[in-house]
């Protein structure tokens, strides 16, 4: 080829081919190295986490009846408590003023009246139906058999795909059991009592009939964990963000963007939509389309102001 001669079609195509496939191989050379180095750090951090698990049970000792009866209902107990009454100070204090702006149905304040028979069956419920739910619960999983090691974690991999499940199966059970206690036969006499609280606030989240709260809270709550034998680790992770999703739920605040609290106090206000926690069986049975709607209005009105 002559000095200054431009490059043939085929030759031009056979550099192109070359740089690319030099490319290709830098790139898959750099995201090997890169995963190598995610892997390792990834694998440091669960050896930390192992390590520190252990320590926690040295400590608190890992019989399985104590852990997943007296830690995981007294956990649930002191989380739901210490931040249900602490959204219930600022309910009824109006402090800080900046959090107002947020509130969903800012014109309903709470009845004081109502707050004792509300504790007096959060308590019933959290001792007289989780408590003995759990030791049914511990006595299947011990029946079964097959649970993981306690003092051996789970893989991420494992933790994520469970949590995945949990999410799932979540929805589901929550969705068609809501729909369920919605059932003109069932509803005057369990889960009307629920929707009492029209405008609800974080402790009513237990505010329920124990029937409507064993099968329509705990059950689609706990459900995963028994069928894929999720490790006590992966259970108590998922049932505490369980707690404080349902807490949020209830708060009758609109503070984070998601999970957006605003579909189930949508519930509360209209009782015939948003059955389900997180959405996809509420839009597959068409029973988020006046809450769709009033989503879209409260869209239309920001936007204009």
């Amino acid at each position: 080829m002559k000095t200054g001669q431009p490059l043939s079609k085929s030759s031009g195509d056979k550099w192109l081919f070359t740089y690319s496939v030099i490319t290709v191989l830098l790139v898959c050379t750099s995201l090997s190295s890169s995963w190598h180095y995610l892997k390792s750090g990834w694998d440091d951090i669960g050896m930390w986490v192992q390590h520190l698990w252990e320590q926690t049970l040295d400590w608190i000792g890992d019989d399985g009846f104590k852990l997943y009866v007296y830690g995981m209902n007294g956990w649930n107990i002191v989380l739901y408590w210490t931040v249900g009454l602490a959204l219930l100070f600022l309910e009824m204090s109006t402090w800080p003023k900046w959090l107002n702006r947020y509130k969903i149905q800012p014109t309903v304040t709470v009845d004081r009246k109502r707050l004792t028979s509300l504790i007096a069956l959060n308590l019933f419920n959290q001792f007289f139906v989780a408590v003995p739910f759990s030791i049914v619960g511990y006595y299947v999983l011990k029946f079964q058999g097959t649970s993981p090691p306690i003092r051996e974690l789970p893989t991420l991999m494992r933790l994520v795909v469970s949590l995945a499940i949990f999410v799932v199966l979540q929805e589901i059970f929550a969705y068609y059991t809501h729909r369920m206690f919605h059932h003109r036969l069932l509803y005057k006499w369990t889960h009307k009592v629920h929707h009492e609280w029209q405008a609800p606030i974080a402790l009513s989240a237990y505010y329920n009939h124990p029937l409507d709260h064993l099968i329509g809270n705990i059950l689609p709550s706990t459900v995963g964990a028994s069928l894929i034998n999720a490790h006590f680790f992966t259970t108590w992770i998922w049932l505490t963000w369980a707690t404080l999703r349902t807490l949020s739920d209830h708060s009758g605040y609109h503070v984070l963007t998601f999970p957006s609290p605003r579909r189930h106090d949508f519930h509360h206000l209209k009782f015939t939509e948003c059955f389900g926690v997180w959405g996809p069986l509420d839009y597959l049975h068409g029973t988020e389309k006046l809450f769709q709607a009033n989503l879209a209005s409260l869209k239309a009105k920001k936007n204009s102001q």
